[in-house]
């Protein structure tokens, strides 16, 4: 392969073996996971889209898998010592449109025959049972190998979101295929080693699990605040050519630069500390095309979480007066109640914590776009082609009056 003599960000790259063997830059997560695997043996992490968590899953199947390799010159490779190899079942709940209950199972079921196929078990039971073909997995491969599993569970709520708009009967028959699979790892503790689940909305408020409190939901806990999304530190520590070479093209000094980048892209606070994350998607993608532009946004919203939003009443800037509690920021779904989604999302931010309460807002320029682009046409009744000629009609307007 034909190699520059440049930086080589990891756009897209969702594969921990893949980003370290291609040589792109890595910014180094992995204490994070040594601190998950201490925390708990079941974990759950919710961020919005984009954010690092297919990354980080990759990253601890391939720690699990024993690839010391990989590691070399990380956190977690400079002191590990035993590097132990565990058989690991990774499902991508992202990889099937997620839009009917069938497709949903047909898809996990795929998966499950893949991995007995990989192990070369045969499944004698109801193939239709995704619950009992699952449970049958976890003991069979644990019993094989004389290992316990590790089950990593990625984007969990994929079928919930795309169901959102959906009759109640298909939501609540997405319900019932995703609650006999999940349910399983409990069920087969004896057969785990570790497991985690990650996904937008917060699994606390469904009952697809068989209890959140096996779960340590470490989604706004401030050790793990900056697991996901990239620090100010990491930042000019890891992309000073980047930066460099954005200011270059912007003609701006590297101070302007990195001002310019934070209120693009930085902001997100996830938890009662104050480390503040930027957006990763969006930072790879400003270094590489060495331009300041809504990459988030232009990687794919759902259409049905538009309409969905749209349908509760709320005034954005009002919601950015208002202090509510972590509860709030963490229920489940509703049109009566916008904030959960907002905040689960990625379109609000914690911006204040006091005494226990919690004042929300935008986190920083390209969401504030993504709010007047997204939304204002569904509230106007345009089309989205219409809306920027619209727009620019209104700002001539008030240029002039």
């Amino acid at each position: 392969m034909i190699r520059f003599d440049e930086v080589r960000y990891p756009i897209g790259i969702q594969d921990f073996r893949a980003l370290r063997k291609g040589g792109y830059l890595y910014v180094d997560k992995t204490e994070y996971v040594a601190r998950l695997i201490w925390r708990s043996k079941y974990i759950f992490l919710g961020r919005p889209r984009r954010f690092g968590k297919s990354l980080l899953l990759s990253t601890i199947e391939y720690y699990f898998r024993g690839e010391k390799e990989l590691f070399d010159g990380t956190w977690i490779g400079d002191r590990e010592d035993e590097w132990m190899a565990y058989p690991v079942l990774h499902f991508d709940m992202s990889r099937t449109m997620g839009t009917t209950a069938e497709l949903m199972q047909a898809h996990i079921t795929n998966r499950i025959k893949a991995y007995e196929k990989e192990y070369g078990l045969h499944y004698e039971g109801n193939p239709e049972d995704v619950g009992d073909r699952f449970s049958w997995l976890i003991e069979s491969i644990s019993k094989s190998l004389g290992k316990e599993v590790v089950i990593l569970i990625d984007e969990y709520d994929n079928g919930i979101l795309g169901t959102l708009d959906s009759p109640k009967e298909e939501q609540e028959a997405m319900s019932n295929v995703l609650r006999a699979f999940y349910k399983q790892p409990k069920a087969m503790d004896r057969y785990v080693k570790f497991c985690m689940v990650t996904g937008v909305a917060r699994f606390g408020s469904y009952t697809l699990f068989s209890g959140p409190n096996n779960y340590s939901d470490i989604s706004m806990d401030p050790q793990f605040a900056a697991i996901c999304g990239l620090t100010q530190h990491e930042l000019l520590s890891a992309f000073c050519e980047g930066i460099d070479n954005l200011s270059k093209k912007l003609n701006e000094n590297r101070e302007d630069t990195i001002e310019a980048l934070r209120q693009k892209y930085d902001s997100y606070r996830f938890t009662e500390s104050e480390e503040l994350v930027y957006n990763p998607f969006s930072l790879l993608n400003a270094f590489a095309e060495k331009r300041l532009a809504n990459y988030w946004i232009k990687s794919g919203t759902s259409k049905v979480f538009v309409k969905y939003l749209t349908r509760s009443e709320f005034d954005l800037l009002e919601l950015q007066k208002i202090w509510v509690k972590s509860d709030r920021m963490e229920e489940k779904y509703s049109t009566e109640d916008s904030i959960p989604l907002l905040f689960q999302t990625g379109y609000l931010t914690i911006k204040e914590v006091k005494d226990g309460l919690f004042r929300l807002g935008i986190p920083n320029g390209e969401v504030r776009s993504a709010l007047v682009d997204q939304l204002m046409p569904i509230y106007l009744g345009i089309s989205e082609d219409e809306f920027p000629e619209m727009l620019s009609k209104l700002q001539r307007t008030q240029k002039f009056s």
